[in-house]
């Protein structure tokens, strides 16, 4: 079901529910709605996930991807105001992870404050990088830094995928690496963050940071596994979060 106001394609992928809370899905770095596809049916009946497909990705592939956090928060937030008043809840995995932060923090600023912030597979926003930044490296480099990191699973082993990826992945990771963290507003509620122990790109350390951008309860849960660990956990991940904002 789709919101869509004149002219416009909508971001949002849900299915229309009795549902009393929300989740906005946010996919990492070069990935779109779709990769929550096999999530949906994972959730209880009183959580509507929403896939958000943002601009230069599948079905959106002809429209200029983003390139600043504040586009994709911009864009979220006049979608979302064209939903009822149902809860809302965020999660966001790597680049999503930053995204959702930002969406969570305008929203309370809005006076809507999110329920639960859920992150994965990202440091926490006011640290500083450790990781040279990689989005304006020349293509084969930049593609063998991607693979390094697992970015893209088996599918990084196609040169069809590799074509299309290469150009996305680079925007959303501008639109990351190029990010610069504000101290205010201060998030209140509560924030939940997956880690997978493998993770080349996320120490445990700098997603436990997490903790101190938040007032409210902070708590860490950690799998097996590299960056996209959260597919492989998914099901785990899912009964965590709806325990957490039941």
């Amino acid at each position: 079901m789709t919101a869509t106001r004149p002219g416009h394609r909508n971001w949002l992928r849900y299915s229309d529910s009795d549902a009393v809370l929300r989740l906005i899905c946010l996919p990492h770095a070069g990935a779109g709605a779709s990769s929550f596809n096999r999530w949906v049916e994972l959730f209880p009946a009183w959580i509507a996930p929403v896939r958000v497909q943002l601009p230069g990705r599948e079905d959106a592939a002809s429209e200029p991807a983003l390139r600043r956090v504040p586009d994709a928060v911009d864009g979220l937030l006049a979608e979302l105001s064209a939903l009822d008043r149902t809860p809302l809840a965020v999660y966001g995995h790597s680049m999503g992870a930053l995204v959702a932060y930002e969406l969570a923090r305008a929203l309370a600023a809005a006076g809507t404050p999110v329920l639960h912030l859920f992150v994965s597979g990202r440091r926490a926003p006011h640290l500083a990088a450790t990781r040279q930044q990689i989005h304006r490296l020349p293509d084969p480099d930049f593609a063998a830094a991607l693979a390094a990191m697992n970015a893209w699973g088996d599918a990084g082993r196609s040169a069809s995928f590799l074509r299309y990826a290469l150009r996305l992945t680079r925007s959303d990771l501008e639109l990351s690496e190029e990010y610069r963290h504000l101290s205010e507003p201060r998030l209140e509620c509560p924030i939940t963050a997956f880690h997978g122990t493998a993770d080349p790109i996320v120490d445990a350390a700098e997603i436990t940071a997490w903790r101190e951008l938040t007032g409210g309860p902070f708590v860490l849960h950690e799998f097996a596994g590299d960056h996209l660990f959260h597919h492989r956990h998914r099901a785990a991940i899912v009964v965590l979060m709806a325990e957490a904002v039941r």
